[in-house]
């Protein structure tokens, strides 16, 4: 068993935030590829097409790192010049490739800030900003992109109205339809229940159902596919309910690939094409509701069984800590008059001392005990929790200290490291203190037994909340038990209850936060605290 201690530097920080060139080079190459692909039906004098997926890629890259604002107007510019040919100068192009980028700036941020980093879409209330963000952020990149070629003659100037109608058309399908695919990417919960999803016979009569209604209706001519283009909200609104707002992006995406081969395959006429990609807007826009209105139904059930068990378990902490406060007391005062005595003893007999500082461990553990059932009877009863300014790397070095014995037993190394920027937390110790000894304990027994067990518990900051990852060696949590980790009552342990993990968010989201687990390899177990009591009272 190894107990190490690594602290994270400020220049480490930024070593990480650099993106690697083998990364840079991918996203390029994958951008252009894009814009290949999307170059359909351009506008004459501006090259604004109905479908512009690399503005997802560009918006998706600067919510997960704003710093590569420059990589996303390196192949902003790359696109003018290799793909699409602007016939305009060398200013124009890099002027209206800025304008580009600064517009997917601000779409991100404000994703970042109203939604959340890497946001899902998970609720109908995110799902009405992420429709009112991205609407509103293709409307300012129109108008900076056809306001940057105005400068320089282009287009005309009756056809700048136009202009813009068609480059907000083809911004806001593309981040309507692309973004929340990407977003069911960056995740690895939701990558989990894509892997799920795609293991389903049920999922592919979708792909199915959306192929065949494709051949059906682009064989018509362009007049009736308007009025059968409906007929896609069939698979889209099936993958929506069956599978929420991760099969409702799919879907949507699926629908859009079937759009693009068939426009590449006929001749259409440019405005034919926006206005299918609106419908196509229209569709995405509902499935993606549908599939939100699902996932909050599923997460409210879930919330409710935990809180019928939690419920149950907080009748079960008070009357355990009823029975246990008075022995528990006793415990206490004998330990110490014992202790008192101990001391007192003349000349201090050999034996006296090893005594007298077990009987001090008696007495500390006797005092947490107590403390510990006291403040969990505390909040199973209000919720209430004691928040004091803490160090984390205090706490975390205590903790980690007390399972070291039990991890040398189990023959299993136990490292830890926390930030050297972490400020003080407001938590309560003692609630915090239950988390994390359950989350390491269970790590420790997953981690047992196997080569080179390890355990390894990170402390970091980021996006302004504390994120603390208990990551182990063992088989890791299976992707179709993580929807349902944290609510059920079945234990692998013996004589255990699965409540300990429902107990451990309970106690997390009392503090502002948020746990929960990911995917192997491995068990990894990650809980966040925030810095601002404002988060706690929001």
């Amino acid at each position: 068993m190894v107990l190490a201690t690594t602290i994270s530097t400020p220049a480490a920080q930024r070593r990480r935030l650099r993106l690697p060139l083998p990364l840079v080079l991918a996203y390029v190459v994958v951008f252009l590829l894009l814009d290949w692909v999307s170059y359909v039906h351009p506008m004459r004098g501006t090259n604004i097409t109905p479908w512009n997926p690399q503005a997802a890629l560009a918006v998706a890259l600067l919510v997960w790192r704003p710093g590569g604002w420059w990589l996303v107007w390196l192949a902003l510019a790359g696109a003018e010049t290799l793909v699409r040919g602007q016939p305009a100068s060398w200013p124009a192009e890099a002027l209206s490739s800025a304008m580009l980028t600064l517009g997917y700036a601000a779409v991100a941020a404000a994703l970042v800030r109203f939604i959340g980093p890497l946001p899902q879409g998970a609720t109908r209330r995110s799902f009405g900003l992420f429709v009112l963000i991205v609407a509103a952020g293709a409307a300012l990149n129109a108008l900076l992109y056809v306001g940057a070629l105005a400068l320089f003659g282009m287009p005309a100037p009756e056809r700048q109205g136009a202009a813009l109608l068609r480059s907000w058309i083809g911004e806001g399908v593309s981040l309507v339809v692309a973004l929340p695919l990407l977003f069911t990417l960056t995740r690895p919960a939701r990558r989990a229940l894509v892997a799920a999803m795609l293991r389903s016979r049920e999922c592919w009569l979708v792909v199915l159902a959306a192929v065949l209604l494709a051949l059906a209706v682009f064989a018509q001519s362009t007049e009736d596919q308007f009025k059968l283009f409906y007929l896609f909200f069939l698979p889209v609104v099936w993958a929506a309910a069956r599978f929420g707002a991760t099969g409702a992006a799919w879907a949507a995406a699926l629908v859009q690939g079937l759009l693009i081969v068939a426009v590449q395959s006929a001749r259409y006429q440019p405005l034919t094409v926006f206005e299918l990609h609106m419908l196509l807007a229209a569709l995405a826009a509902t499935g993606l509701l549908l599939g939100t209105t699902v996932d909050e139904r599923e997460q409210a059930e879930r919330a409710l069984r935990a809180t019928l068990r939690l419920a149950a378990a907080g009748d079960m902490a008070a009357a355990l800590a009823h029975e246990l406060n008075q022995p528990l007391a006793a415990l206490s005062a004998y330990a110490r008059a014992a202790q008192l005595l101990a001391k007192r003893a003349p000349d201090q007999p050999a034996p006296a001392m090893p005594l007298a500082e077990v009987l001090d461990k008696l007495v500390a553990e006797a005092g947490r005990a107590s403390g510990v059932v006291k403040r969990l009877r505390d909040f199973f009863r209000t919720r209430s929790t004691e928040l004091r300014p803490t160090e984390l790397p205090a706490l975390l070095d205590e903790v980690m200290r007390s399972q070291a014995e039990r991890a040398a037993g189990l023959r299993v190394a136990l490292h830890w490291q926390c930030d050297a920027t972490l400020p003080a937390v407001w938590l309560d110790r003692v609630q915090i203190e239950v988390v994390l000894r359950n989350l390491v304990a269970n790590a420790l027994e997953a981690a047992a037994g196997g080569a080179a067990s390890a355990v390894q518990v990170l402390a970091t900051l980021s996006a302004g909340q504390v994120l603390v990852t208990v990551h182990d060696s063992g088989p890791g949590v299976p992707a179709e038990a993580l929807a349902h980790l944290f609510d059920t009552r079945a234990s692998t342990k013996p004589g255990g209850m699965g409540i300990g993990l429902g107990i451990s968010r309970s106690i997390v989201e009392a503090h502002g936060g948020r746990l929960w687990a990911e995917p192997g390899p491995g068990g990894k177990f990650v809980f966040s605290l925030p810095l601002s009591l404002d988060a706690l009272h929001a």
